[in-house]
C-alpha cells in the first residue's frame, strides 16, 4: 500500500531531478570582453560564442567592459555569480597586470578557474633592416658595447611587449630603454621608418613587412618556432640563462572561482568543440594565433607561473 505509492512517487520523482542537474546551460551565457570590439579577444569571443550558441540553443552574449588596461572586465568577472553564466575571455594582461600592482584588485590565481586555454600568437622580436643586426648574438653583443643606445617600442606598462622584452633584457643582462607608444601601427611605422630600432610585435601586425624585407625577425619570444615564419629561431635557442622562459601571447576562458566542476567541464568541451569549427580555425589563422590543446591543470600552472614572473619583474 503505502510503500508501493512511496516508492512509485519516487520514481516519478527521480528523472526530473537528472534532468535539472543536466540542463547546463538553460539560459544565456554572457562572456565578458575585457577590450573594446575589434579586438583579438572580442573577434575569437564572437566566433566562439556563435558556436556555442548553435550547440546550446543558448544565447551567448558578448559583453565589451574595457578599461585599466584589461582590469575592469576582469575584475567584473571575478566577483560574478559562479554559477557557470560568465566567462571572461583571458589573454596575458589577466596576469601581468595584477602582477604589476602592490595592491592587486583581484587574484589571477584564488578569483578564477580555468576553462580552456586554446590559442597563442608568437611575438615576433622585429628590427629595422638599417641596423645590421642579424641575430639575437648580434643584437646582445651590440647592446653590450653600446650601453642605451638601441630603444624599443612597447605598448605601454602591463602589456606582453614590454614584459617579455624586460625579461630578455635582464636575462642576457643588456641596456635598451622602453618607448611606450600609444598605437601599434605608429611604432610599427617607427621601425619601418628607422626612427625605432626595436619592436617586440605579434606575427600579424609584422607578417606583411617581413615578407617583403622592410622589417627583420631575430626571434620569436617562444620555446618553439612559429608555424608562420619556421626559419625564425625561437628564443630559447638564441638564449640559454638559466630561468628564462618566454611566453607567447595566449587566449584563454576562465569562470569565476568556485563555479560548479559540471559547469566547468560542459564549458570547457563546448569551447574545445567550437575551436575545432572552420569558423575559429579561419578567425585563428587571421589573427595569425595558432590552437592549442592543454589540460586545464596545465592552463592553471601556466597562470601561476606568469603571475610570479609578472610580480617579480615589477618588483
Amino acid at each position: 500500500g503505502a510503500g508501493a505509492a512511496l516508492g512509485a512517487g519516487l520514481a516519478i520523482g527521480a528523472p526530473s531531478l537528472v534532468r535539472a542537474q543536466a540542463a547546463f546551460p538553460s539560459r544565456p551565457i554572457r562572456i565578458v570582453v575585457p577590450y573594446s570590439a575589434g579586438t583579438g579577444s572580442d573577434l575569437l569571443a564572437r566566433t566562439v560564442g556563435q558556436s556555442i550558441t548553435e550547440k546550446t540553443g543558448h544565447t551567448v552574449v558578448i559583453e565589451n567592459r574595457e578599461g585599466g588596461g584589461s582590469l575592469i572586465g576582469t575584475q567584473a568577472v571575478a566577483t560574478a555569480a559562479p554559477d557557470g553564466y560568465t566567462l571572461l575571455i583571458a589573454a596575458n594582461p589577466v596576469v601581468i597586470v595584477p602582477g604589476q600592482s602592490s595592491k592587486p584588485a583581484y587574484d589571477p590565481i584564488r578569483d578564477f578557474v580555468p576553462v580552456a586555454k586554446v590559442g597563442v600568437i608568437p611575438l615576433v622580436l622585429a628590427v629595422n633592416p638599417g641596423l645590421n643586426i642579424n641575430s639575437v648574438k648580434d643584437l646582445v653583443a651590440y647592446a653590450k658595447a653600446n650601453p642605451g643606445k638601441l630603444s624599443y617600442g612597447s605598448s605601454g606598462p602591463g602589456t606582453i611587449s614590454q614584459q617579455e622584452m624586460e625579461l630578455f633584457k635582464s636575462a642576457v643582462g643588456i641596456d635598451i630603454p622602453e618607448i611606450p607608444y600609444k598605437s601599434t601601427a605608429q611604432a610599427m611605422t617607427d621601425l619601418i621608418g628607422g626612427t625605432l630600432p626595436l619592436f617586440p610585435v605579434v606575427v600579424p601586425l609584422v607578417a606583411q613587412h617581413l615578407q617583403s624585407g622592410r622589417a627583420k625577425a631575430l626571434a620569436v619570444f617562444d620555446k618553439r618556432r612559429s608555424p608562420s615564419f619556421p626559419n625564425v629561431p625561437a628564443i630559447s635557442e638564441e638564449v640559454t640563462v638559466a630561468g628564462y622562459e618566454p611566453t607567447p601571447v595566449w587566449y584563454g576562458f576562465l569562470a569565476p572561482a568556485r563555479t560548479p566542476a559540471e559547469a566547468v567541464n560542459t564549458l570547457s568541451t563546448l569551447i574545445q568543440n567550437a575551436m575545432n569549427t572552420p569558423e575559429v580555425q579561419t578567425r585563428l589563422t587571421a589573427l595569425g594565433a595558432q590552437a592549442i590543446r592543454v589540460s586545464n591543470e596545465q592552463f592553471a600552472a601556466d597562470l601561476k607561473s606568469e603571475y610570479e614572473k609578472a610580480s617579480q619583474l615589477a618588483r
